[in-house]
């Protein structure tokens, strides 16, 4: 009786033993996946904090670029509220531009005053970096321009690109009928075909044409 006791009570002592043992194993298992996890969080942190600061630092700088440099000639465009006398406000476009002159190749200005009206420059302006040679005022007079008639802002025309045509041939001092039917002193020139193959007059006054008495160009 008392060997069968003694050899139950080892018994038990190794089953505790074993308990032991895995209860060890189980903690330091379960530290390590606390380990890999933080280290993980603090690697997401740091991924993501540099990639934010990195896209929205380039971002910033673009635009504090973009801001301290020139604007392009001609920009920003004014929006299409945008008129000569019409009303404005602080929160409007304050100095726009819109295009001018032969085949909207100029641009003028549009300026918000304190009186809150848009004011329009007089004239038109062209970059000085293009070439404008397509608008030279002939000395002679064009024999391609229709004879006889007064070329019409918008209407179909057939001409070779860069003629210049007005009431006389395309000479200075010669006149053209806007869209509207209105005689202006200035030139026509018959624009490319658009996308639909058209082709059509585009008109502009002398005071509105990037070579002047044919200089400029």
């Amino acid at each position: 009786m008392t060997k069968r006791i003694r050899s139950f009570v080892r018994s038990l002592g190794a089953v505790a033993l074993m308990a032991q043992l895995f209860a060890f194993q189980g903690c330091g298992g379960g530290n390590s996946p606390s380990k890999a996890g933080s280290g993980g969080a603090a690697a997401g942190t740091s991924t993501g904090g540099a990639t934010g600061t990195t896209t929205g630092g380039s971002s910033g700088g673009g635009g504090t670029g973009a801001g301290g440099g020139s604007a392009a000639f001609g920009e920003p465009a004014c929006a299409a509220t945008v008129a000569k006398g019409a009303a404005c406000t602080p929160s409007d476009q304050q100095l726009c531009y819109k295009t001018c002159g032969p085949e909207k190749s100029g641009v003028k200005s549009e300026t918000c005053q304190t009186s809150g009206a848009y004011a329009e420059m007089s004239g038109c302006t062209f970059d000085p970096l293009k070439n404008y040679a397509c608008y030279k005022i002939p000395t002679a007079a064009n024999t391609a321009c229709p004879a006889g008639v007064t070329p019409q802002g918008s209407m179909a025309c057939d001409v070779p690109h860069c003629t210049l045509c007005n009431s006389m041939q395309g000479l200075t001092g010669g006149a053209y009928l806007d869209s509207s039917g209105a005689s202006k002193a200035g030139w026509c020139s018959c624009q490319e075909p658009n996308t639909a193959g058209v082709r059509s007059w585009s008109c502009a006054s002398d005071t509105a044409w990037p070579c002047p008495l044919g200089s400029g160009c």
